[in-house]
């Protein structure tokens, strides 16, 4: 079983800032990819999940710092529906990912947001989760995710719990979901990335939505 990890689908990180011209065969394989995971067959799937067996025991440890990674990432469109949730504002809950990446002029560059930590999420409040039904999609369907079509497990005390066909099936159909978004995301920064030009200063969020400056 793997340490505790919250998986994205890598491609965008491993872009090549030297190579423009590799983005379009990036793309390429990605859209095969997405063919792909679009074919992933739910039932088979959910069938799987039935026999690894998950409970969750409401522990909050995939939330909480002293137990190892709790980093969340987070498309945009999921931070656009917490905002709406919450009425806070982006920067109030997200920040952009670490990076070492910088400009011709000092500024750094990075891909995707995470959540802001106070150690802990910030979302959590007296051991619940204060987003719950607005909760990104690794949090939904944690401690499982989908790698290269294949059903991937991380660190939780639930694993190996009894779960219900009904809740195999949900959670196989956001697996899919989930993996899709993320291909479709990578797809789509691909598609808007120009490398790291120093078009403003400080820090650059590169997502499928584009360059946002901070």
């Amino acid at each position: 079983m793997e340490k505790r990890h919250h998986k994205r689908h890598s491609a965008f990180m491993q872009y090549d800032k030297s190579r423009f011209q590799m983005n379009k065969r990036k793309i390429t394989t990605l859209l095969k990819a997405l063919d792909e995971a679009i074919g992933i067959d739910e039932t088979k799937l959910a069938k799987e999940i039935e026999s690894i067996g998950f409970k969750c025991r409401r522990c909050a440890h995939c939330c909480r710092a002293e137990y190892g990674d709790n980093t969340v990432f987070i498309f945009p469109s999921e931070i656009r529906r917490i905002s709406e949730k919450t009425h806070l504002l982006r920067d109030d809950f997200v920040m952009p990912t670490p990076s070492q990446d910088r400009d011709s002029k000092g500024n750094i560059h990075t891909f995707e947001w995470i959540l802001r930590k106070n150690g802990d999420c910030i979302f959590l409040k007296k051991g619940s989760c204060g987003i719950y039904e607005s909760r990104p999609y690794i949090c939904k369907t944690y401690p499982f995710y989908l790698m290269d079509g294949r059903l991937m497990i991380s660190e939780c005390e639930g694993i190996g719990g009894d779960i219900s066909e009904e809740d195999c099936h949900k959670l196989a159909w956001l697996l899919k979901e989930r993996y899709i978004a993320e291909i479709k995301e990578s797809i789509a920064l691909l598609e808007k990335f120009r490398g790291f030009n120093p078009t403003g200063s400080g820090v650059c969020v590169h997502d499928s939505e584009g360059e946002h400056w901070i």
